[in-house]
Formats: C-alpha cells, structure tokens, sequence
C-alpha cells in the first residue's frame, strides 16, 4: 500500500512554470492525453466518504484506481491503489453489473515532469483551466511528513503559495462547476 502525497494548485500558466521547471532542471517525461471515468458505489456515496474511484485511459493504457480518504486538511494525500486493466469496456461493464454508478468523465492534457524525485503534473481541463499538481509516492504514512515538506520547498522555489491549495479532485471542482 503506498501513499500518493499530492498537492494541487490553479494556474494562470503552464508556459510560464514549464519555463521555470526547464531552468531548474526538470525532465519533461511525457505528455497525454487522459480521460478519468468515475464511479460511484452502489451503497455508500463516495462524495461523503472523501474516496476516489475512477478507471483512467490513456492512448498507452487502462487504469483501474480506489483512492482512500484524504489524511490531512491540507494536501490531497492519501491511500491509493492502482491496477492495470487490458479492456476498458469489460471493466466498464463489470463495474455497472456490480451496482456501480458512473458519476462523470474528467478529460484533460497533462505534461508529466520529474523534478529530482517530485512529480510535476501540468494539467489543463477544458471547462476549469489549468493546474500544477506535484507528487511524490512513499511506501507508509510514516514517511508522508517529510514528503509534505519536500513538495512544498519545491513549490516555493516555484514561486508557488502554498496556502492556495485546492483540496478537491477535478471531479469535484467539474461538479461545482455545472
């Protein structure tokens, strides 16, 4: 079981911290195209439990993904779980023959860096905008503190308040927004 420590934050651009993260070093990884399918379950609402749980497709490949709830009130960090699946209609199905709902589909660009160990998520979704999100996996939530604290003197080097945190998932922000 690993924990995912995230924090995301609304961009005014992502040219502008792509400049940056070239200056700094930081290795563009890929860029994708993703298209997150979420479900809700049939007999608790995850919306009021604070889980996550999506299949996620890209042009290389199909990831089913349980997110746990969030651990603290200031990054989106959290129990996370992924395993990948070959067809995307059969997990699909299986998923509504087993009583799941589908909420939303969240689709957006993301350009993937690595910054020393930190990954740098440029994402922009059509109808919000666009985001960083910065990430770093650790193995136990022993190791989570000091992984909060190396994401954000990254993000400060990147001109980045930290106090500006979003705490909700693009799914949540999508729903806000209709």
């Amino acid at each position: 079981m690993a924990i995912e420590v995230e924090m995301k934050f609304k961009i005014d651009s992502i040219t502008d911290i792509e400049y940056q993260l070239v200056e700094k070093e930081a290795k563009l990884q890929k860029i994708v195209q993703q298209k997150d399918h979420y479900f809700n379950h049939p007999l608790r609402d995850f919306a009021k439990t604070d889980e996550a749980f999506r299949i996620r497709e890209s042009a290389n490949n199909i990831i089913l993904t349980y997110k746990g709830p969030k651990i603290d009130r200031e990054s989106k960090t959290r129990k996370e779980y992924n395993l990948e699946l070959s067809d995307l209609n059969i997990a699909q199905e299986i998923l509504l023959s087993l009583g799941f709902k589908p909420v939303a589909i969240v689709s957006k660009e993301r350009k993937i860096y690595l910054w020393k160990d930190i990954t740098i998520c440029l994402d922009f979704i059509e109808t919000l905008g666009s985001f960083l999100e910065a990430e770093l996996v650790v193995p136990s939530e022993k190791e989570y503190p000091e992984a909060k604290t190396k994401i954000k003197k990254h993000l400060e080097q990147l001109g980045i308040e930290i106090q500006k945190t979003i705490r909700k998932s693009y799914l949540e922000l999508l729903l806000n927004n209709k």
